[in-house]
Protein backbone atom coordinates (compact mmCIF):
# COMPACT_ATOMS: atom_id res chain seq x y z
CA UNK A 1 0.00 0.00 0.00
CA UNK A 2 1.50 3.33 -0.99
CA UNK A 3 1.90 5.99 1.45
CA UNK A 4 -1.27 8.10 0.02
CA UNK A 5 -3.34 5.08 -0.05
CA UNK A 6 -2.41 4.02 4.09
CA UNK A 7 -3.22 8.35 4.52
CA UNK A 8 -6.32 8.16 2.92
CA UNK A 9 -8.03 5.39 4.88
CA UNK A 10 -6.58 6.41 7.77
CA UNK A 11 -8.07 9.64 7.38
CA UNK A 12 -11.68 8.17 6.83
CA UNK A 13 -11.15 5.77 9.18
CA UNK A 14 -10.26 8.33 11.82
CA UNK A 15 -13.23 9.98 10.56
CA UNK A 16 -15.54 6.84 11.16
CA UNK A 17 -14.31 6.07 14.09
CA UNK A 18 -14.88 9.67 15.88
CA UNK A 19 -18.35 9.35 14.41
CA UNK A 20 -19.08 5.72 16.16
CA UNK A 21 -17.66 7.27 19.41
CA UNK A 22 -19.35 10.18 19.83
CA UNK A 23 -23.06 8.27 18.79
CA UNK A 24 -23.41 6.71 22.20
CA UNK A 25 -21.99 9.56 24.11
CA UNK A 26 -19.56 6.91 25.25
CA UNK A 27 -17.46 4.24 23.49
CA UNK A 28 -16.63 0.97 23.48
CA UNK A 29 -12.97 -0.02 24.28
CA UNK A 30 -12.26 -1.51 21.02
CA UNK A 31 -13.37 1.68 19.25
CA UNK A 32 -11.26 3.84 21.59
CA UNK A 33 -8.41 1.46 21.06
CA UNK A 34 -8.67 1.08 16.97
CA UNK A 35 -8.72 4.80 17.29
CA UNK A 36 -5.92 5.10 19.09
CA UNK A 37 -4.28 2.81 17.46
CA UNK A 38 -4.76 4.38 14.06
CA UNK A 39 -4.47 8.30 14.92
CA UNK A 40 -0.79 7.31 16.35
CA UNK A 41 0.13 5.51 13.27
CA UNK A 42 -1.13 8.53 11.07
CA UNK A 43 0.23 10.87 13.36
CA UNK A 44 3.71 8.58 13.03
CA UNK A 45 3.55 8.84 9.38
CA UNK A 46 3.86 12.40 9.53
CA UNK A 47 6.48 12.67 12.09
CA UNK A 48 8.58 10.51 10.25
CA UNK A 49 7.62 11.58 6.65
CA UNK A 50 6.11 14.56 7.16
CA UNK A 51 2.54 16.06 6.11
CA UNK A 52 0.84 15.01 2.85
CA UNK A 53 -1.40 18.77 2.38
CA UNK A 54 -0.37 21.33 -0.05
CA UNK A 55 -2.20 24.39 -0.48
CA UNK A 56 -2.78 24.21 -4.11
CA UNK A 57 -1.46 27.02 -6.97
CA UNK A 58 -5.31 28.85 -6.19
CA UNK A 59 -4.98 29.54 -2.97
CA UNK A 60 -3.19 32.97 -2.43
CA UNK A 61 -2.65 35.48 0.44
CA UNK A 62 -3.07 34.62 3.89
CA UNK A 63 -4.73 31.59 3.61
CA UNK A 64 -2.00 30.13 2.12
CA UNK A 65 0.33 31.00 4.43
CA UNK A 66 -2.12 29.48 7.17
CA UNK A 67 -2.90 26.52 5.86
CA UNK A 68 0.06 24.48 7.07
CA UNK A 69 0.01 25.90 10.33
CA UNK A 70 -3.74 25.39 10.36
CA UNK A 71 -2.75 21.41 9.56
CA UNK A 72 -0.43 21.22 12.05
CA UNK A 73 -2.79 21.98 14.68
CA UNK A 74 -5.02 19.47 13.45
CA UNK A 75 -2.26 16.95 14.14
CA UNK A 76 -1.55 18.48 17.37
CA UNK A 77 -5.12 17.76 18.42
CA UNK A 78 -5.27 14.55 17.21
CA UNK A 79 -2.69 13.69 19.03
CA UNK A 80 -4.05 15.45 21.89
CA UNK A 81 -6.86 14.05 21.52
CA UNK A 82 -5.21 10.08 20.85
CA UNK A 83 -2.94 10.47 23.66
CA UNK A 84 -5.88 11.22 26.80
CA UNK A 85 -7.37 8.18 25.30
CA UNK A 86 -4.74 6.16 25.22
CA UNK A 87 -4.61 7.50 29.26
CA UNK A 88 -7.90 7.12 29.87
CA UNK A 89 -7.99 3.38 28.40
CA UNK A 90 -4.53 2.43 30.45
CA UNK A 91 -6.80 3.61 33.55
CA UNK A 92 -4.07 6.33 34.10
CA UNK A 93 -6.90 8.77 34.27
CA UNK A 94 -10.42 9.09 34.50
CA UNK A 95 -12.70 6.82 31.88
CA UNK A 96 -14.19 10.11 30.25
CA UNK A 97 -10.76 11.89 29.65
CA UNK A 98 -11.05 11.98 26.23
CA UNK A 99 -14.81 13.33 25.26
CA UNK A 100 -13.71 16.88 25.25
CA UNK A 101 -11.20 16.34 23.42
CA UNK A 102 -12.79 14.05 20.84
CA UNK A 103 -15.77 16.81 20.30
CA UNK A 104 -13.20 19.29 19.84
CA UNK A 105 -11.31 17.37 17.32
CA UNK A 106 -14.78 16.68 15.58
CA UNK A 107 -15.50 20.02 15.74
CA UNK A 108 -12.28 21.26 14.31
CA UNK A 109 -12.40 18.57 11.55
CA UNK A 110 -15.92 19.86 10.27
CA UNK A 111 -14.10 22.76 9.55
CA UNK A 112 -11.27 21.46 8.15
CA UNK A 113 -14.11 19.49 5.60
CA UNK A 114 -15.99 22.70 4.94
CA UNK A 115 -13.13 24.83 4.08
CA UNK A 116 -11.81 21.86 1.37
CA UNK A 117 -15.43 21.96 -0.02
CA UNK A 118 -15.29 25.63 0.04
CA UNK A 119 -11.73 24.90 -1.83
CA UNK A 120 -12.86 22.46 -4.07
CA UNK A 121 -16.33 24.35 -5.14
CA UNK A 122 -15.28 27.28 -5.34
CA UNK A 123 -11.52 27.76 -6.34
CA UNK A 124 -11.92 25.06 -8.60
CA UNK A 125 -8.87 23.27 -7.34
CA UNK A 126 -9.86 19.80 -7.12
CA UNK A 127 -9.07 19.76 -3.36
CA UNK A 128 -11.42 17.13 -2.67
CA UNK A 129 -9.46 14.46 -4.88
CA UNK A 130 -6.93 14.77 -3.13
CA UNK A 131 -8.39 13.10 -0.08
CA UNK A 132 -10.48 11.05 -1.55
CA UNK A 133 -10.36 7.19 -2.34
CA UNK A 134 -10.22 7.21 -6.58
CA UNK A 135 -13.65 5.11 -7.13
CA UNK A 136 -15.21 8.30 -6.01
CA UNK A 137 -13.42 11.36 -8.23
CA UNK A 138 -15.77 10.68 -11.13
CA UNK A 139 -18.67 11.85 -8.61
CA UNK A 140 -16.61 14.68 -7.94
Amino acid sequence: MTRRRLTIVLHWSILMLILMMVKGGTSAPVLRWAFVIGGAVWIGMALTRGMMCKPGPKLTGTMRTAYPWIHRGLYVLLAATVMLNALALLEILPHDTGWTALLVLLSAGALHGLFHFWRHNVLFDGALRTMMPRFMHKIL
